[in-house]
């Protein structure tokens, strides 16, 4: 990844309209310069969110999420911020050294883009004429409903091999374009054809709801059973989920995704009345489909098949959302059971009941892993889990844990890990301004800083590092001194951003700041006032008990003049 300066956020940011991203997920009302809406990062019905068109920081008054443009987009869309940063940068038409920053190379991927809107039209239309019926008949004895293949945009891709293939060259596009698309297949000898053929198509949507792949499932004989897209630049199997996009709002909604293997899962899901659900797309569970979903959720419940595979994928996938801090459940099938066939015998209630007996999924990891493996496997598995946390601060919640269940003591499992050479110098407390130690009072002076930063230069004069404190508070202050209004915020911690963003969104401006500025000032002098005080009479002692008359005489008449001086 590319290094971005400040700067260059800067001027991303300031050609994008906030109000016209944020709106592509909720519905925003204007209410002066600011704009309201339902929070799309937990569940509610009155609108707590908040958005300032002008500055283009976001705030909700509910679940406290806070940030920029950039920090919205990132969170919305489960994105590592230097990740949503080229997005944006594209978006913004911003060139970004050592990223995309090729212009040429955006016009390919919005001709991507197109290809798909035309090939998902043509596959709707080919599911509802007469060479679909074969399709429809497949997906009425599955009891999928015409709302959710409405829903989901399910499609027919016909016999021929040149069908989708003549239909894009109507619109101009090459069959090299297609291919590079992932919407054609090309073979040794150069010909190029339809890559989904006899199969129904279930488009895979990124968080945009702009169709980058499919996957398509056989009707009749053929393998393979499900077939994808070849990755392209505008598609990797490994960043998306399937159903993310339909399932987006439930999730940030109630904070909880449900996660299993594959299209027709989710779909018998979503009939069910389960509508939190997304599935994997064929593969392995990846972290950055795990980081996606960590940006919309707090808990994970996994439903695999009941097969030794599914437990086995079911143990992966759960290692490693426990990696991201994240609550994960696994729910376990009968064995010869997936999640469709499941749903068939027994219905909404019978899962209902399965979510509910649902193991923890550090306790389900541990029994699996002690029951199948030798203790050096097991000592192993555990060492690998705590070296791949994603955030140090979950070593503290995960030892004690791990030590219990695995029969030994918290110590020892630090020597392991220690000797291992996994360990970290640098691992400390979660980053979270709530810990600032000294109360109200310098929180109220650090928002003073942050909220007319006109006066940073005085507060540097009257040394506001030396009355603060706390290193979290030292650290703030340190870095808006450093950095100007409005580039600081890639240089936050999460705390520290959050505390910012809340300082600007929820402290309003005084009217007159000079009239603030001259009650802070007062008590910095009469705090400075005070730590001179303490350093005299600690030398004052110092100097008494060596028996150095000449000095206790010297600090003597100093600290007389201070402690006899009108506060």
């Amino acid at each position: 990844m590319p290094r971005i300066s400040p700067e260059k956020i800067q001027e991303i940011k300031s050609r994008l309209d906030p109000v016209a991203i944020v709106q592509r997920y909720i519905e925003l009302k204007p209410s002066g310069e600011r704009w309201s809406g339902v929070c799309p990062f937990h569940q509610e019905t009155k609108p707590s969110f908040s958005l300032n068109a002008a500055s283009g920081l976001f705030y909700c008054f509910g679940c406290q999420a806070s940030g920029d443009i950039i920090d919205f987009y990132c969170q919305i869309n489960g994105l590592e911020f230097m990740q949503g940063v080229l997005e944006l940068a594209a978006e913004a038409r911003v060139e970004i050294e050592g990223g995309s920053g090729d212009f040429s190379a955006d016009r390919l991927r919005k001709s991507y883009f197109q290809m798909h809107e035309l090939a998902q039209s043509f596959f709707t239309a080919q599911l509802t004429a007469k060479e679909g019926a074969l399709a429809r008949e497949y997906l009425q004895n599955r009891n999928i409903s015409r709302e959710t293949r409405e829903m989901f945009g399910l499609g027919w891709s016909p016999a021929g091999w040149q069908l989708l293939k003549n239909h894009l060259l109507e619109h101009g596009y090459k069959p090299e374009s297609g291919v590079r698309a992932g919407l054609l297949s090309k073979n040794n000898r150069g010909r190029t054809y339809d890559r989904f053929r006899s199969r129904i198509t279930f488009p895979i949507r990124d968080l945009s709801g702009r169709v980058v792949a499919y996957g398509g499932r056989i009707v009749g004989e053929g393998e393979p059973k499900y077939l994808n897209s070849s990755e392209s630049p505008i598609f990797k199997k490994g960043e998306l989920l399937y159903g993310l996009f339909e399932a987006r709002k439930h999730i940030t909604q109630s904070k909880t995704a449900i996660l299993t293997e594959g299209y027709a899962d989710v779909l018998a899901l979503f009939q069910h009345k389960f509508v939190n659900a997304c599935g994997v797309l064929g593969t392995a569970l990846t972290r950055t489909q795990v980081r996606r979903l960590s940006g919309l959720c707090q808990e994970v419940l996994l439903i695999f098949d009941g097969d030794r595979a599914g437990r086995q994928a079911a143990l992966r996938s759960a290692e490693m959302i426990l990696t991201f801090g994240l609550k994960v459940r696994v729910v376990q099938l009968p064995d010869g059971e997936d999640v469709d066939s499941f749903l068939q015998k027994f219905g909404t209630k019978g899962l209902a009941v399965l979510l509910e007996k649902s193991p923890e999924g550090l306790a389900f990891c541990l029994g699996m892993i002690t029951h199948n493996n030798s203790p050096r496997q097991t000592m192993s598995w555990a060492i690998g889990l705590l070296k791949n946390l994603q955030d140090p601060s979950l070593l503290a919640y995960y030892l004690p844990r791990l030590a219990g269940g695995l029969g030994i003591t918290e110590p020892e499992l630090r020597a392991a890990l220690k000797w291992s050479g996994s360990a970290k110098k640098e691992w400390a407390e979660p980053a979270a301004f709530k810990h600032l130690g000294t109360g109200q009072l310098e929180r109220e002076l650090l928002r003073f800083a942050i909220h007319c930063p006109e006066y940073r230069k005085e507060l540097g004069k009257h040394d506001l590092g030396q009355v603060l404190q706390t290193e979290r508070g030292k650290n703030l202050w340190t870095k808006l001194k450093d950095y100007g209004h409005e580039a600081i915020l890639p240089h936050l911690d999460e705390g520290e951003k959050r505390f910012f963003i809340q300082s600007q969104m929820e402290w309003t401006r005084p009217a007159d700041p000079a009239v603030l500025w001259e009650e802070v000032r007062d008590f910095l002098h009469r705090r400075q006032e005070q730590n001179t005080r303490r350093s005299l009479k600690a030398a004052l002692d110092k100097a008494q008990q060596e028996g150095n008359e000449t000095e206790v005489t010297r600090l003597f008449q100093e600290y007389n003049k201070l402690i006899t001086r009108e506060p």
